[in-house]
């Protein structure tokens, strides 16, 4: 028996569920683009949380309090043209997309999020036919391995952005640290005048 029953997806509207991805330094704009509120029932309980698409019509969910699937479990791509880019983006969960956005430090390009690296295989058919592919991978072990498994694969067309966030875990940990730094800097300036 599948346990998630009553699968509904609509715009996000749940101010927990906002402010959550505030938290998060996602901002509005790129989680109203690219995210959906998901409802939801196990053993009869209804739940809520953030859901992000995947390629085989499940869904990726997170609250404060949840992270998990709506089976199937797969990849996500992000098409930002009708033709595919000449480069994509890889990252590991869709947190770091957001996040990415959020930054704007992939705009324009194609993406796909493995939603996990046990995904890496299948993400394969869809990197095959670009020039070039661009890593936004976790900075641990997973993440290197993921990157060495991609560049055995595609060889110089795969690049490590993972610098831009040297000494943070990830993508979204580099973003909220960048946003900590910018308030504290503001209040800086706000106690100095």
């Amino acid at each position: 028996e599948p346990a998630f029953h009553e699968v509904e997806q609509k715009t996000l509207i749940y101010g927990v569920l906002k402010d959550y991805l505030a938290q998060r330094g996602i901002s509005p704009e790129v989680a109203a683009r690219h995210c959906r509120q998901i409802s939801y029932r196990v053993h009869g309980k209804p739940y809520f949380a953030i859901g992000f698409p995947n390629v085989s019509g499940g869904w990726e969910l997170r609250s404060k309090l949840f992270k998990g699937c709506v089976p199937p479990k797969d990849i996500s791509l992000v098409s930002h043209r009708k033709t595919p880019t000449d480069a994509c983006d890889v990252f590991e969960g869709f947190f770091d997309f957001l996040s990415a956005a959020t930054l704007g430090v992939a705009e324009g390009n194609d993406a796909v999020v493995l939603n996990s690296v046990g995904n890496l295989a299948k993400s394969f058919p869809r990197l095959d036919g670009y020039a070039k592919i661009n890593c936004w991978l976790d900075n641990d072990e997973a993440g290197q391995k993921t990157f060495e498994a991609l560049r055995a694969r595609y060889k110089e067309k795969v690049v490590d952005c993972s610098g831009l966030y040297a000494g943070c875990k990830d993508l979204n940990e580099h973003l909220q640290k960048k946003l900590q730094e910018k308030t504290t800097n503001n209040k800086t300036l706000k106690f100095r005048l």
